[in-house]
């Protein structure tokens, strides 16, 4: 039963719209009706700038350590329970009850996440997603393969399969997000393509 309950109560904390309050507290606007419409850190650095950002890399990084450690504090050093408590803040932050469904990718939570159970992994995850991104500025479907770095580095550290069982799982969710929201770096030009590249936004205008 404890396991359900900090399950329900991780997800709600994750689904606190932290970029979305920050943005509506500092600039008055309404993150779901700006820029990409993303209640994520690009979207709101770029609406509510630098205040914005600060509150929400906080807050977004709290939703990985605050689930972990009470996951840790409940069930002791269980990593199924701390994997699904973190999962269950990823899913409220990408699927928020207060905001109708909408909200953010969940990138930060989820490496978060990493970092705090695998520093190793999260810190190769890291390094990794760095090189594809500016790889991706001349291959658009590069950035697929950031999906497949998640278990596969988490496996190759870990060897855990239910480790690795979270990271697929965050890739699919990461996937489904994808496809139904615009993607910041592309809409800001943050890694700016080759001339001509194909994004993904162009298939959801």
């Amino acid at each position: 039963m404890k396991i359900v309950l900090l399950s329900i109560a991780s997800y709600l904390y994750g689904a606190i719209p932290f970029a979305y309050l920050a943005t509506r507290l500092l600039t008055g606007k309404k993150l779901t009706e700006e820029g990409t419409g993303n209640i994520g850190v690009t979207n709101a650095y770029k609406i509510g700038g630098t205040g914005a950002i600060i509150i929400t890399l906080m807050g977004e990084i709290s939703k990985a350590a605050l689930p972990i450690y009470a996951a840790r504090f409940l069930f002791g050093e269980d990593l199924f329970s701390m994997l699904l408590a973190a999962f269950s803040a990823l899913v409220g932050t990408s699927f928020s009850l207060f905001l109708k469904g909408r909200g953010g990718k969940g990138s930060t939570v989820a490496i978060w996440t990493i970092l705090i159970l695998s520093p190793l992994a999260g810190v190769m995850m890291l390094t990794t997603w760095g090189a594809l991104a500016v790889w991706a500025r001349t291959n658009i479907i590069v950035k697929k393969l950031q999906l497949i770095c998640i278990p596969g580095i988490i496996y190759l550290v870990e060897r855990d399969p239910v480790f690795a069982a979270f990271g697929i799982l965050t890739s699919i969710l990461f996937l489904l997000t994808g496809y139904i929201r615009k993607d910041d770096f592309a809409y800001y030009h943050v890694f700016q393509q080759r001339a001509g590249a194909k994004d993904a936004d162009s298939l959801h205008p």
